[in-house]
């Protein structure tokens, strides 16, 4: 009999655009929710999932919850300017516990993976998102006190290419495969490390790579030879299937909404194949 593996599925709960299914992350992310728990799923922290893959303990049907680039919208409510009130992923998830009870099944959590530096956060924020503050980190150590919540490392600027200017040497932006020497790799990943661990109060345990995008070195070289001594366990890229104890814990996979799933329908195909 094959070893179960489990599922990672991740949102951007930044994405909010229209009050439907496909054009909302926070809408998504509510009735998916339901969706997992009506299909006998349970959502369990990474970190618990992982530990009982290698013990040979984990159960059948255990899914893991992520959100990427640490917006606000991962942790506080928003009042948005077109489509209104937005819960956040955290009240969704206790609207979410309310309404299971504490007997079904699950070990409510979400690693969310953020955006280190405040600088590139703040020209984010002012070029794409209409200087609306949604992506300082005054949350993130309330995030991780509150049990639901663990911020983790998105790098430390994501090489995003509406930053004027991000840590690959030669300014080459948008693709995370671009950072690819030890320089630009301490830049990234231990910088963010380090800059979470001061402000959330706890250092990332994970790393999701920007676009699922990592460098050969990165992966095979650097995380490897460093990343335990940083903290980290594992890092995430977006291969749309199962991680099962072959999977490479410096390149995790995982589900992406609105690429890997786009309807209640597809959710349960991902969570039977």
């Amino acid at each position: 009999m094959t070893a179960p593996g489990f599922k990672v599925l991740a949102w951007h709960s930044i994405n909010v655009n229209e009050n439907t299914y496909n054009g909302n992350d926070q809408i998504a992310f509510a009735e998916d929710l339901r969706t997992l728990h009506r299909s006998g799923a349970r959502i369990w922290p990474l970190a618990d999932a992982l530990s009982a893959l290698h013990a040979g303990t984990l159960p059948e049907r255990i899914v893991v919850l992520t959100a990427d680039d640490g917006a606000t919208l991962d942790f506080l409510p928003f009042e948005h300017p077109v489509c209104g009130s937005q819960p956040g992923f955290y009240r969704t998830l206790q609207k979410f516990a309310d309404e299971v009870g504490p007997d079904a099944g699950h070990r409510l959590h979400a690693s969310c993976f953020a955006i280190a530096s405040p600088e590139a956060r703040a020209e984010l924020d002012r070029k794409d998102f209409l200087g609306l503050d949604l992506w300082h980190d005054r949350w993130w150590a309330d995030a991780n006190a509150s049990g639901l919540i663990a911020v983790e490392s998105h790098s430390w600027d994501h090489n995003h290419p509406s930053l004027d200017r991000s840590c690959q040497r030669d300014n080459r932006r948008g693709d995370f495969r671009l950072i690819d020497t030890e320089a630009e790799c301490r830049a990234e990943v231990d910088q963010a490390s380090d800059y979470i661990e001061l402000r959330a109060g706890r250092r990332p345990q994970f790393l999701a790579y920007p676009w699922g995008h990592a460098s050969e070195y990165l992966v095979r070289e650097y995380l490897p030879r460093f990343g335990p001594g940083l903290g980290l366990s594992a890092a995430l890229g977006c291969d749309p299937i199962a991680v099962t104890s072959a999977s490479d814990r410096w390149m995790l996979p995982r589900f992406m909404f609105n690429h890997d799933w786009k309807s209640a329908d597809d959710l349960l195909a991902i969570l039977r194949s």
